[in-house]
């Protein structure tokens, strides 16, 4: 990779900023060498996310000649995600990876992503919030006090439990099923009949393996991650909601960073982006089948049945985005599916 030669000055140029706020922890740390920043995010080694963002912070550093120094902090060390979003908002977090609904409390348009059965397949998803939905996107992170660098992925999300098959709605219907505290993922399995439970995800495994759920759903690379197969007989791919990742920054951070940069931030992290995106979606079915292997039968249930029971589901979302957030939302998926 081509590397660029930056020394001290070139970093503390443009940084706009005083020395009390530098002192309160407000800029990126400046070790003698350069910039130190710290980036946090939940999750876990085998994830291709996790490890997209490690690649991320050597080729920086690589490029920038150590000058610039990523400490990644993964697996929730340094918060939840709603947690790790206002330490960057404020400043004392310089980098975070999330997905925006888990800020639906501080601003509920964020839950557009999450429609249920709105996306067709990972291009559709990509031709959205990479093209069409761009604008939108780059003012929801302005308006929200964050700085939009790039997409990585988390993924379409599974239906995992211990009791049956999922092969039709009607097998979702009476599940006890653990849900994260975010409403589209939450309206869509009420919608379905199935009997929903809000868990924080790091007790999720003891709750799963003692019975007080039957399952939960998430995407498949987190469920290989987390050992979900372990403690779940069955596993559908119902595809029923995308969960995106997204790498932002402290606007602080960013603007006490030179042009080059931030240049040198951004392109390297649309790489590893693409990279993580890819790697998602090429690694699914080798996991489902390491899963089979452990015993989890794993169904593919024809998504247009679990589409025709959603309007319960959207008709709470719209309300709760907005109508004219909703229609212009859906204005952006309709153009990538054409596209």
């Amino acid at each position: 990779m081509k590397s660029l030669t930056f020394n001290r000055r070139t970093f503390l140029q443009g940084a706009g900023t005083t020395a009390v706020a530098a002192g309160l922890g407000f800029l990126p740390r400046r070790a003698s060498a350069g910039v130190s920043l710290k980036l946090g995010h939940q999750l876990g080694e085998t994830h291709p996310a996790y490890q997209a963002v490690e690649q991320m912070a050597e080729a920086i550093k690589e490029r920038t000649n150590g000058e610039v120094a990523i400490s990644v902090f993964p697996n929730g060390a340094l918060g939840s995600p709603p947690d790790m979003v206002k330490q960057s908002q404020m400043g004392a977090l310089d980098l975070v990876m999330f997905n925006p609904p888990n800020i639906e409390s501080q601003d509920p348009t964020a839950n557009v992503i999450q429609i249920p059965y709105q996306f067709d397949d990972y291009a559709h998803v990509h031709r959205v919030l990479g093209g069409t939905a761009r604008e939108w996107l780059q003012e929801f992170f302005d308006r929200n006090g964050l700085n939009w660098v790039a997409n990585f992925e988390y993924g379409f999300r599974a239906l995992s439990n211990s009791r049956r098959p999922v092969n039709t709605p009607e097998d979702v219907a009476g599940l006890k099923l653990r849900v994260p505290p975010e409403l589209s993922i939450k309206a869509t399995f009420d919608a379905l009949g199935a009997n929903t439970q809000t868990i924080a995800f790091d007790e999720l495994y003891l709750a799963l393996s003692s019975g007080v759920v039957d399952g939960q759903d998430n995407p498949v690379a987190v469920d290989y991650a987390n050992k979900f197969y372990e403690v779940q007989d069955h596993i559908a791919t119902t595809q029923h909601i995308y969960t995106s990742f997204m790498l932002v920054s402290s606007p602080r951070t960013w603007k006490g960073l030179s042009p080059d940069v931030q240049a040198v931030i951004s392109e390297e992290a649309q790489k590893a982006g693409a990279w993580a995106q890819k790697a998602v979606r090429d690694g699914e079915e080798e996991m489902l089948s390491k899963m089979e292997a452990e015993g989890v039968t794993v169904t593919r249930p024809d998504p247009a049945p679990f589409r025709a029971k959603m309007d319960p589901a959207w008709e709470i979302m719209r309300e709760r985005i907005g109508a004219e957030t909703w229609d212009k939302w859906m204005g952006f998926v309709d153009a990538a599916r054409e596209a």
